[in-house]
């Protein structure tokens, strides 16, 4: 089984759901990254300590790594920095956050695939959430242009060619052109709002001083280099994060919130082509993190302008 990294801050409760699956899958080297408390918020420091000293049940033969900040890096430079930490000492990994809860089977799972496309480097990453996507080909998993940082496993030398700043973006002239070239799934491909999204999200990746993501540079690596995610037949990991304490997943309604994971059968079989489902980006991916906000924002209005007439 490979090394996992699990990054938590200030949430015991999920961060023990999560451990009680780590208890289960007994990794044999194990890395934990905790950030420190924010200024000015007096429930850090507790919840903090309750959440660091829940990691300190481990029970079972292992090699524990920790990395403990001081000081709060938030929701970039902390995760950056953990996975510096945790490539600095092994070439491969499973990362897991402390809200996503994983089924067991996804450490085997991870770790097989891990192993198979270590040379490939046509693959950047395996994601453990698949967003509820059900694949029925008879195969154990598919390919995506689209990583998801849910419960996910990749490799140090393909993290390290991650640009944080998005350099290359600030040079783009034309950038809905370019993100059309490089997002759509045909030639008349006209999702105007599909292309909108993502320079939305890239432009505030180069603007913001302070941003609180690093996902979407990993994503916008993978569409402008051509690289895939493989994505599991089966969810294999819940994020039971969507709460009003979250950073970025605070709606609760999210159809991703708390989607079950499920068993993948171990005898794992391939796919005979390495090429994106775009029928899994299409139904899963773009409803997910793009089009149910904009229909949920139409209910929104509509409800407004009915409520004026009553």
């Amino acid at each position: 089984m490979s090394a996992v990294l699990l990054i938590i801050f200030n949430r015991p409760s999920t961060t023990q759901l999560v451990f009680n699956v780590l208890r289960l899958a007994q990794p044999s080297r194990l890395y934990i990254a905790a950030d420190g408390p924010r200024q000015n918020n007096s429930n850090d420091e507790d919840n903090i300590k309750l959440t660091r000293a829940i990691t300190e049940q481990i029970d079972w033969p292992c090699e524990v790594k920790r990395l403990y900040q001081e000081n709060n890096l938030g929701c970039n430079l902390g995760p950056r920095t953990a996975f510096d930490w945790f490539f600095s000492h092994e070439p491969e990994g499973i990362i897991l956050e402390d809200d996503c809860i994983p089924h067991i089977e996804f450490f085997s799972f991870a770790s097989q695939m891990l192993e198979r496309y270590r040379h490939n480097h046509d693959i950047i990453s395996i994601n453990g959430s698949n967003l509820g996507f059900r694949l029925n080909n008879g195969v154990s998993y598919t390919f995506s242009r689209f990583m998801n940082m849910w419960g996910w496993a990749t490799w140090a030398n393909r993290a390290k060619l991650i640009d944080y700043t998005l350099a290359e973006w600030k040079l783009v002239k034309y950038p809905i052109w370019f993100l059309y070239r490089h997002l759509n799934q045909y030639l008349f491909d006209t999702d105007i709002h599909w292309f909108k999204y993502w320079k939305h999200k890239f432009d505030l990746t180069v603007t913001q001083d302070l941003i609180s993501w690093w996902d979407w540079q990993w994503i916008y690596h993978q569409i402008t280099h051509h690289k895939l995610s493989i994505v599991p037949a089966v969810n294999l990991v819940s994020n039971v994060g969507f709460n009003e304490d979250a950073t970025h997943t605070s709606e609760g309604d999210n159809p991703a919130a708390n989607i079950p994971a499920h068993s993948i059968d171990s005898a794992i079989i391939h796919p005979q082509k390495i090429i994106a489902n775009l029928d899994y980006e299409e139904k899963y991916v773009k409803w997910v993190w793009c089009y149910h906000k904009r229909i949920n924002l139409f209910d929104f209005i509509k409800g407004k302008i009915s409520s004026k007439h009553q």
